[in-house]
């Protein structure tokens, strides 16, 4: 009667970790770290309820852009832009990328994102742990953070 219930565990437990690698699969290759310098001109446009433009058949989100809302007088939907930045395609969703600004051009004025944080929440590039969200260090804490 051992036996037979540590072998019915034992074939629960193999069973449950198969199940568990399965649900796994490898990244799309999309997924992967692909980025792609892109200069976009168009007009500004709610896409999904985010800010964007469309070009080239591929709709680009700017959630930078959020950031001007209500401080910069034309900044509307249905403004006039140019976009300069890097295009990393969102998994899963063909024809839609996220832009990371580097340059807004907008009634004639240039915007520069280039210093603006970063990839990341973060704030430095590639990672690193200076720069939080709310201007702290990052980590794991230790020292003041305000």
């Amino acid at each position: 009667m051992k036996r037979l219930l540590a072998a019915c565990i034992a074939a629960l437990a193999l069973s449950g970790a198969v199940a568990a690698q399965t649900a796994q699969a490898a990244p799309a290759p999309a997924a992967q770290n692909q980025q792609t310098l892109v200069k976009l001109s168009g007009k500004l446009e709610l896409i999904n309820g985010e800010i964007g433009i469309k070009a080239d058949g591929t709709s680009y989100y700017a959630p930078q852009l959020m950031r001007l809302v209500g401080f910069v007088k034309d900044l509307q939907e249905g403004a006039a832009v140019k976009l300069e930045g890097y295009a990393f395609p969102i998994p899963g969703q063909n024809g839609y990328s996220m832009l990371q600004l580097t340059k807004l051009t907008l009634s004639g004025k240039d915007y520069d994102f280039s210093q603006a944080g970063g990839r990341g929440m973060r704030g430095a590039k590639g990672g690193g742990l200076r720069g939080g969200m709310m201007g702290g260090r990052g980590g794991m804490g230790g020292g003041p953070r305000w």
